[in-house]
């Protein structure tokens, strides 16, 4: 279709700024291979697991947290990489990603990965068979997750899947039988665990009586794909075609746009048109996880489609990542530079597995460094790990505006600066001699993943490792969680100048310095400014002690390196007496596998009944004496029917015997 790149009448002019380009109007995607169209009546905030729920009724994707925290929500997902043309598999919360935003993806469910119909996939019977699933409410995220892990990298090892659950929480199972039914497909997992699993779940397909293997049951994917490690299959459905063009401008309700440029040129261009509508810039969407838009948009300009800010280029004098590369895909770079290029890169290692204790996997997928640093931007209190170890680094930021200009700035610097109508397109990495640098940085949070930190930490420092470390120019030490103003500790940086780091007097000067210079701030639910002074003074004396373990004595060596934690393992006992069997015979749970299909029916994925009321509980904020409970304002709300009270159910307002139960209607004794 043909459609004017503005939003005013066509000019007469042929040398008029405005041109005609081919654009699809409307968002069209694959949901287990069927094709969809995103109604244009919908609003621009619909997320993708709305519309998976209510538009294609597909209830096996559930909502909880709408935080991207839960991954109950969990789907994978494949699209063209802008950049590289590659296909990209990958999990995403559902509940974060704007449905506008799916343009040209093929979406599968957990519905499209397995069912009674057409068989259930061997994760879903892993599962089911290791007694994974109680209330199974979080089942086909966790499912999801494992298959975005297996098509991503087919021979994972039991530490990756232990690693990439932080983001599928489960509230009564217990992990042990979880992880056990994903470790079966890791390939170091022990034989008895394969085995154990493979015949708890020799379960018949329901349509041709044989072992399902993702073809024999006569499914629409077709032939099963490599078999790894016992036989598992990925069920590539046969998607209807897509759009190629990438080139989106879509008009939405109320006249809001959804406009999904292909160039940096393209989004000026736009800017420009707009004039003083406000807009906001989407790229991973994991942002209101953290903060809730406080405001509507009437333009939105989808990044993902510009291959520029989705590029990188390395040399031998530095890194130059696209603004837009997601979490994900910065680690793999980070990991492969420190391994290949280790005199320039090795310090990258420690920003790969910083990433690594960042958010959780469908999260690092989706989201970018260009979003984490525009939310730091806008909320100068945000915990950004990101910021941290990139400030850390001596990186740089690129930012572009309207004239064709590109600024290079640090990262203080463009905290300070005006980002409106201008864009981040790049962020330069330099590299350091491995020879004469040490690097280290450190997180300390509630949890070992999925949380943000109370204190987080990066020091780099240019050092003459042959004369006991000497600090040879002002090194960098970063400190995030004390208070947003607070990022370099710079007089403990200029204290340790010129000082040897391995001198027991240089550790005991340097930590007095940063105690008189750490001022944290105290806002709830910060933990206690005492606290987190402990941890940043802590955390300097880990990397000192962490510089070169063999000046360190055996009473204190343990303290420089972080702890690594083995894999974990469980097992579980009961007794079970064959003579009296079926009575106390172990089998499958008889619901496991319809929990792990997203089959099993909750309340909430009862469809509505016409006429259909929805209450919600009025509370109170504080202990009272209750003398009158007024409605009137609850009255003047649109689509109000009634208000009930205890007064209005039968009985006694109490779950014990009172001898005076009018005091329950009256006194307020929790809230």
């Amino acid at each position: 279709m043909n459609v004017l790149m503005g939003f005013e009448d066509p000019p007469s002019s042929p040398q008029s700024e405005y041109f005609w380009e081919t654009v699809e109007t409307m968002v069209q995607f694959n949901i287990n291979g069927k094709k969809y169209i995103v109604p244009n009546s919908l609003p621009a905030d619909t997320s993708l697991n709305t519309f998976i729920r209510e538009n294609a009724h597909l209830k096996g994707t559930k909502f909880m947290c709408l935080e991207g925290g839960c991954g109950a929500c969990i789907v994978s997902v494949q699209f063209k990489h802008p950049s590289t043309g590659q296909i990209v598999n990958q999990s995403v919360n559902s509940c974060l990603v704007p449905v506008f935003t799916c343009h040209g993806w093929s979406v599968t469910t957990v519905e499209g990965l397995g069912n009674k119909a057409h068989g259930y996939h061997k994760i879903q019977q892993r599962l089911a068979a290791a007694s994974g699933t109680q209330c199974g409410y979080c089942s086909p995220g966790m499912v999801m997750n494992m298959n975005s892990l297996l098509e991503s990298n087919p021979t994972l090892t039991m530490k990756d899947v232990e690693n990439s659950f932080g983001g599928n929480i489960c509230r009564c199972t217990g992990y042990r039988p979880i992880l056990d039914a994903f470790k079966s497909f890791a390939s170091d997992a022990p034989p008895e665990l394969t085995k154990k699993l493979a015949d708890i779940e020799d379960m018949m397909c329901p349509k041709s009586g044989k072992i399902c293997t993702g073809s024999s049951c006569g499914q629409k994917c077709g032939p099963a794909t490599e078999e790894i490690d016992g036989g598992w299959t990925v069920c590539n459905n046969l998607d209807d075609p897509l759009p190629n063009s990438n080139n989106l401008l879509v008009t939405l309700q109320d006249g809001l746009i959804w406009r999904k440029p292909t160039s940096v040129k393209e989004v000026f261009e736009l800017l420009d048109q707009i004039g003083d509508k406000s807009y906001r810039m989407v790229a991973g969407n994991t942002g209101p996880g953290v903060y809730r838009l406080d405001r509507d948009y009437e333009v939105l300009i989808d990044l993902n489609g510009i291959a520029e800010l989705h590029s990188t280029s390395v040399t031998d004098n530095g890194v130059v990542l696209g603004a837009n590369i997601s979490l994900t895909e910065a680690m793999a770079l980070f990991y492969k530079l420190a391994k290949d290029k280790p005199n320039q890169y090795s310090y990258m290692k420690v920003l790969g597995d910083h990433i690594d204790l960042i958010a959780n996997v469908p999260v690092r997928n989706a989201g970018t460094f260009g979003g984490n640093l525009s939310m730091k931007h806008q909320h100068e209190e945000f915990p950004s790990d990101i910021f941290l170890f990139l400030e850390m680094a001596g990186a740089t930021v690129v930012i572009a505006d309207s004239s064709g200009m590109q600024n290079e700035m640090g990262l203080l610097e463009y905290l300070a600066t005006d980002m409106n109508k201008k864009l981040m397109v790049k962020i330069n990495l330099p590299a350091y001699d491995d020879a004469s640098h040490v690097c280290r940085s450190f997180k300390i949070m509630p949890r070992a993943q999925n949380a943000h930190a109370y204190v987080n930490a990066g020091f780099l420092v240019k050092v003459d490792k042959k004369s006991g470390y000497k600090v040879l120019e002002k090194p960098r030490i970063i400190f995030g969680g004390i208070q947003p103003k607070f990022v370099h500790a710079s007089n403990s940086e200029d204290f340790l100048v010129g000082k040897k780091l391995t001198d027991e007097n240089t550790l005991k000067g340097v930590l007095n310095v940063l105690e008189k210079e750490l001022d944290p701030d105290y806002i709830l639910p910060d933990a206690s400014p005492e606290y987190r002074r402990g941890l940043a003074l802590s955390l300097l004396y880990k990397f000192v002690l962490s510089v070169d373990p063999s000046k360190v004595s055996d009473k204190n060596k343990s303290g420089g390196p972080l702890m690594q934690r083995p894999v974990s393992s469980g097992k579980q006992d009961f007794d079970t007496d064959r003579n009296i069997w079926p009575l106390n015979k172990p089998i499958p749970k008889i619901e496991a596998l319809i929990q792990c299909s997203g089959e099993a029916e909750y309340c909430n994925d009862i469809p509505s009944f016409p006429g259909q009321l929805w209450a919600q509980i009025a509370v109170t904020d504080r202990l009272a004496t209750v003398s009158k409970i007024d409605f009137s304002e609850a009255k003047k709300v649109p689509g109000f029917w009634g208000y009930y009270t205890a007064k209005d159910i039968p009985g006694v307002n109490s779950f014990i015997q009172s001898p005076n139960p009018e005091r329950h209607e009256k006194v307020i004794k929790y809230y």
